[in-house]
Formats: C-alpha cells, sequence, structure tokens
C-alpha cells in the first residue's frame, strides 16, 4: 500500500479506507475499529442521562436509594424500598449499584451512577461469550457472537437498565466460558464456571444456578463422555464450590435472624412456585410465545445449525455444549421462573454460540434476506427518527411535528449539537459499512448489529430528553412535594405500587403509612394511586387538592387528599 511522504501515514489510511470491507474472517485496523465503534455506541447510549423509569428500574434505584441512605442497618443484606422489604432477588446487582453510585455519585446523578453497574455486567458479558465462541470454535467466532447477541432485539432495551437480571446474564456468559474447559482443563473450567453460577444465584437466585451444572451432565450425557475422569473430576469440584459458595447468603441471613419464608423462596431460592400468592406469574408458554422475535434473528440460525449439525451432535462439544444450555434453560425458567421477558435474557447466550458455528454455512439465500431486511427496516427506522426529530426542531412537515408534540406533552424542544453532531457522525458510518462492505454471510449479521446500534443511539442521542419527560416521575412527586408542608411529613398511601414507592422516596423523602396503623390517624395527607377513568370514593373528611399523572399518561393517576375534618 502507498504512502504519501508530505502527510505520513494519512493517505495509506485512507487508501484503506476506500477498500471494500470483507467480512472474511481475517482481522484488519478497520474492521477491528468498526466492530469496536458498534460495541460501543451499543453499551454506552442510555447509561446515564435520564431518571429511573418504571417498572424494574424504580425498584432497583429504591433498592439502592435505601442502601446508601443507611437508615436500617441490614438494608445491604435484605434489599427494601422506602422501608419496607422487596425480596425479589438477592442483592449482587444492588450491591454493584450501590458500589457505583457511591464512587461516582459526585460527577454523576445518583441513578446515572448507579446505572453503570449494567454496563458492567453488560461488559463482562460480552468479554466471555467472545472468549467462549473463541475457545469453542477460533478467534473468528468471537466477533460473529457478540454481533449476534447485541443484535438481538429483546436484548436492548433490558440491556441498558437497571436490572438484577443482568447479574445473571454475567454470570452464565462467564459459567458457559468455564463449561467450555471443563471436560478436558477440570480445575479452571470447574472454578469458572462455578464463580459464573455463584453470581447467578446472588443475581436471580440458586434455581437459575443449577442449570449450570445440569448443562455439564447434559453434555456428559449428549457426548457419551461417562469414562472422562477429568470431566467427572470438574463436575464434582463445580457442585461443590457452587454450594459453597451459594449457601453464604442464606447462612448469613440466618445467623442474624433474617432468613424468613419469602425470602428463602424468592431471593434465595428465586423462584415463585412454592408461594401460592405468586405461583400464578409462572407462565409455562411465555418465553416460548416470545422468543420468535425475542431472539431474532439469532433464533433461526441456531435452529438451523442444530437441524443440519443433528447426527454429529453426540461428537462435538462445540454443538453439545450450546443446545444443553439452551434446553435446560428454557425448561427450567419456563416452569420455576416468573413469565417476564427479561428472564429470558441467558437463552441468547447458547442461541449466539450455536450461531457463530453456522452462519458461514448459512445458504446465501437465507443470508441476503436476512441482510436485506436488516438494512431496510432499520435504515426506514432511522430515517424516521431523524424524520420526527427535525419535525420536533423546525415544524417541518407538520404532520410529523404534531404527533412529536403529542407523544411528549409539554416538552420543550431544543437542539443539543454536541449529541446531534455525534448522531450525524455514527449514522455516516454506518452508512460507509453498508456501501463498502462485500456481500456474504457475515455482512448481514454485521449489517444487523449496526442498524440495532444505529437506531438504539439515534433514540438516546435525539430522543432522550423527550422520551425521559414522558417516563420519570419527577415531575408528578415534586408537585406533589411542593403541597405538602412540611415534606417529608406523614402522608398515608393507599394502592401506591413499588416502582412508585421507591421514586417518591428517591425524589421527595416521602415513605407511606399504612391506612391501618395508628399512626394514620393524625395524617393531614393521603395520596391514593388508580386509574383516570375511575374516580374513588373517600370519606368525608378528606378533601381533593390535587391530581395528575406523568405527562402522556393515559392509564395511571395520582389523587392527593388533606384532611379538612
Amino acid at each position: 500500500m502507498a504512502t504519501n511522504p508530505s502527510t505520513g501515514t494519512a493517505s495509506g489510511f485512507g487508501e484503506t479506507l476506500k477498500q471494500p470491507l470483507v467480512f472474511g474472517g481475517t482481522a484488519t485496523p478497520v474492521k477491528t475499529a468498526l466492530f469496536l465503534l458498534i460495541c460501543a455506541a451499543w453499551l454506552l447510549p442510555g447509561l446515564v442521562g435520564h431518571d429511573p423509569w418504571k417498572p424494574d428500574e424504580a425498584m432497583a434505584m429504591g433498592v439502592v436509594h435505601s442502601m446508601l441512605e443507611k437508615r436500617d442497618a441490614f438494608a445491604w443484606l435484605l434489599p427494601q424500598i422506602a422501608g419496607q422489604p422487596l425480596t425479589e432477588y438477592p442483592p449482587l446487582y444492588y450491591w454493584t449499584a450501590a458500589l457505583f453510585a457511591a464512587l461516582l455519585g459526585w460527577v454523576l446523578p445518583l441513578h446515572d451512577a448507579a446505572r453503570l453497574a449494567s454496563g458492567f455486567f453488560m461488559l463482562l458479558t460480552i468479554v466471555y461469550l467472545y472468549k467462549a465462541a473463541n475457545k469453542l470454535f477460533d478467534e473468528r467466532a468471537g466477533r460473529v457472537a457478540v454481533a449476534l447477541m447485541i443484535g438481538s432485539l429483546g436484548l436492548l432495551l433490558r440491556a441498558h437498565e437497571m436490572n438484577p437480571e443482568l447479574g445473571g446474564l454475567a454470570g452464565m456468559s462467564i459459567a458457559i466460558y468455564g463449561l467450555t474447559r471443563i471436560r478436558f482443563e477440570a480445575r479452571k473450567g470447574a472454578a469458572t464456571a462455578a464463580a459464573g453460577a455463584i453470581m447467578i444465584a446472588l443475581s436471580v437466585g440458586l434455581v437459575q444456578a443449577m442449570i449450570v451444572p445440569a448443562a455439564a451432565l447434559a453434555m456428559m450425557a449428549i457426548l457419551h463422555d461417562w469414562q472422562n475422569a477429568a470431566f467427572k473430576r470438574g463436575i464434582a469440584i463445580l457442585a461443590g464450590l457452587l454450594a459453597a459458595g451459594a449457601a453464604l447468603y442464606p447462612l448469613v441471613l440466618n445467623s442474624l435472624g433474617l432468613l424468613t419464608a419469602p425470602i428463602f423462596l424468592h431471593a434465595v431460592l428465586g423462584t415463585p412456585l412454592f408461594d401460592a400468592h405468586t405461583r400464578d406469574s409462572i407462565l409455562p408458554l411465555y418465553l416460548m410465545s416470545i422468543l420468535p422475535w425475542y431472539a431474532l434473528p439469532t433464533l433461526p440460525i441456531a435452529i438451523w445449525s442444530w437441524r443440519k449439525d443433528r447426527k454429529i451432535i453426540r461428537e462435538r462439544i462445540e454443538l453439545a455444549l450450546p443446545i444443553a444450555v439452551f434446553t435446560l434453560s428454557l425448561v427450567t425458567l419456563s416452569l420455576l421462573r416468573e413469565g417476564r421477558d427479561a428472564v429470558g435474557l441467558i437463552l441468547l447466550l447458547p442461541l449466539a454460540l450455536a450461531g457463530a458455528n453456522s452462519l458461514d454455512r448459512l445458504p446465501k439465500g437465507v443470508a441476503s434476506f436476512v441482510d436485506w431486511f436488516g438494512l431496510v427496516f432499520f435504515g426506514a427506522l432511522a430515517f424516521a427518527a431523524w424524520l420526527y426529530w427535525t419535525a420536533a426542531v423546525t415544524g417541518i412537515p407538520e404532520a410529523a411535528a404534531r404527533a412529536a408534540a403529542r407523544a411528549a406533552p409539554g416538552f420543550v424542544v431544543s437542539v443539543a449539537w454536541i449529541p446531534m453532531i455525534i448522531a450525524a457522525a455514527l449514522t455516516a458510518v454506518w452508512i460507509y459499512a453498508v456501501v463498502m462492505s462485500h456481500r456474504n454471510n457475515r455482512r448481514a449479521i454485521v449489517n444487523w448489529a449496526a442498524g440495532v446500534t444505529l437506531v438504539w443511539m439515534l433514540l438516546n442521542l435525539l430522543y432522550l430528553p423527550a422520551i425521559d419527560h414522558v417516563r420519570s416521575y419527577r415531575q408528578p412527586t415534586t408537585e406533589i412535594a411542593a403541597l405538602i408542608n412540611p415534606t417529608p411529613s406523614c402522608v398515608i398511601g393507599l394502592n401506591i405500587g413499588d416502582p412508585q414507592r421507591a421514586m417518591f422516596d428517591y425524589f421527595t423523602q416521602i415513605r407511606f403509612t399504612n391506612l391501618k396503623s395508628t399512626e394514620s390517624e393524625h395524617c393531614r395527607w393521603m395520596l391514593m394511586q388508580g386509574t383516570r377513568a375511575n374516580a374513588p370514593d373517600v370519606a368525608a373528611e378528606w378533601a381533593l387538592v390535587w391530581q395528575g399523572a406523568r405527562p402522556a399518561e393515559r392509564v395511571e393517576q395520582f389523587r392527593l387528599y388533606k384532611r379538612v375534618l
């Protein structure tokens, strides 16, 4: 490659940019930079710049706020919101978020600093998925697996919110990497897999952590590897380390007299199966029903791979491991965890590994369809994002401007030049990658992941203030607090949900009193959460002084009453 003596290497780099991008498995500086740019542009936007949103973020921030307030000496062991226990999850994610908030809360708003824990867990997930793919296949597979993972539609929003399920996702990624080594490197593989499994147990419960040793046994069964002494020793070490590590948290709670039945069932085991009040939240067919879009485009590629290689699965660990982890995870989560989309995040890991193994063998017609559909779909979304943002700023076209105003009533649009310039630059990079990339199977997945990243980046750089204006509880909570004097004051809370209680405590330090408590007899204020359509009947001693909700909220309504008799 020629260089211009007067300009050093700039000419050479310029010539490199003019060359087609051939995603054939060989690394080049431009492709490496593009891969890292896609990962960073996917991971970073959405982690800062907005208030906690309902429901998961609001509850997670409520727990972190309670930990940092130090009102209760046991808040770090027993997650709670505004003084009331929250038994849904173990505390590992909350510990990590509280640590980030304590370290960086002086630079960022407390909730933004806490949300960086999600970025930390997602970075762990990506790194260990990359390592697992390279270990199972070759050094070219890691990037493909990561591209398939971040291109999955179900991961996008959940990966950037405060959610304990991300701790379980990172733990499973680490555990899978350990399982790639456990067959012949018993101690190293078992220790790594156990570290991931313990992280799962302390993030989402022991039930989900048990998938790891069960997957190791399933691999041994699929491969008929019963005589492998190292494999058996590795599984034994894994089980022992998991039992010891997972037992520490409940033993500490028990020694302090804090281990109750609800805490054991939810925060330790992590399943509503044995709790009559929450058993109905298990929806056995829920994950199956959402997987077709949730795991797009990874699911059809993985299914094609397993069908294509069905006759040699018993001979290859790189085939046996993903199918064992996926099958056991799907069955366990469907039968023992609540029916929520965030619960299914770990399913994306084995699907990405299976897809990384088969992408190059995928029929060209299928790959071309994925490529075409991704370009058209995400290109159209990107065009719409720029169109509606331009309309909101300039008023042209009028129909789009009116639609934008209806979506965020009361929001004052202004141009933030730095985010706009970054958005324009990254849009140009996407166009460059699409135009210059050589058509092959890998291009389809790279373009898909780049398209997902582009749309996510535009939403955050151009629309985040408006979305936060609509979704944040800051406005209604501060309006209510301004009416209550002094604040905090005694306020009776009726039908206040956990996310809302968390946000009132975080934004205004208001904690609610139960209507049936003796303290409520002296309360001058009562706040009721309900709907716009159904106004409640209240006693004559209470007078309505305020009602409202978040901007653009169509269902939820708060009503504030003052005692007049």
